[in-house]
């Protein structure tokens, strides 16, 4: 099933245009959570102690938190949303995750990509693309990771007020409003 159409025939289905580039983790599963098709990349993720898992044919998580994260993420996804998310592993990785029900004739899968993504290789791509300083870079980091403002402060040697300042710099200069629009938004550039 790796890298290769399964007996359901996705070729039949408009999802496959979504599943050619056997370098990214794409997964294409029924709305029970089944595979009908998987690239390489994939496989070696869910083999690799990511969040996901292959628990006989059928998409899991890999702990209890992961596998709560994924039946939420899913049914949001098959009412009609498009899930971009960060996902932790207990090996201290965080993925990129992002989720689309795609219909066609009749048929409905989900597709989900996912990966591995390394904060501080990115944050130059980051930097330029929206024009940050090297400060408000390095707070995009912490955001990313996952720290609050405060934690950020502290670790910095900074006042909140301070931080805050360069938040609602990168706030402006991304054009988003929230940290959960910030996750979206990196999620839709890397995944």
């Amino acid at each position: 099933m790796d890298g290769s159409f399964s007996t359901a025939r996705m070729d039949d289905v408009g999802a496959s245009r979504f599943c050619l580039d056997e370098d990214v983790a794409r997964i294409v599963i029924d709305p029970h959570g089944m595979f009908l098709w998987r690239s390489r990349a994939a496989a070696t993720l869910l083999a690799d102690g990511g969040p996901l898992v292959d628990r006989g044919g059928r998409i899991a998580g890999a702990d209890r938190r992961a596998q709560q994260f994924l039946t939420e993420r899913l049914a949001e996804t098959l009412a009609g949303e498009e899930v971009c998310q960060f996902i932790d592993s207990d090996l201290d990785r965080r993925f990129l995750l992002r989720m689309r029900a795609v219909s066609e004739a009749g048929t409905r899968v989900v597709v989900i990509t996912f990966k591995d993504f390394d904060v501080p290789a990115h944050l130059p791509r980051l930097e330029r693309l929206f024009g940050l300083s090297a400060m408000e870079a390095r707070i995009l980091q912490h955001i990313i990771e996952g720290n609050s403002a405060e934690r950020i402060a502290d670790s910095k040697g900074v006042s909140i007020l301070t931080v805050r300042t360069h938040i609602k710099h990168i706030h402006g200069k991304m054009g988003v409003r929230s940290k959960e629009e910030i996750l979206a938004m990196i999620v839709k550039i890397f995944a």
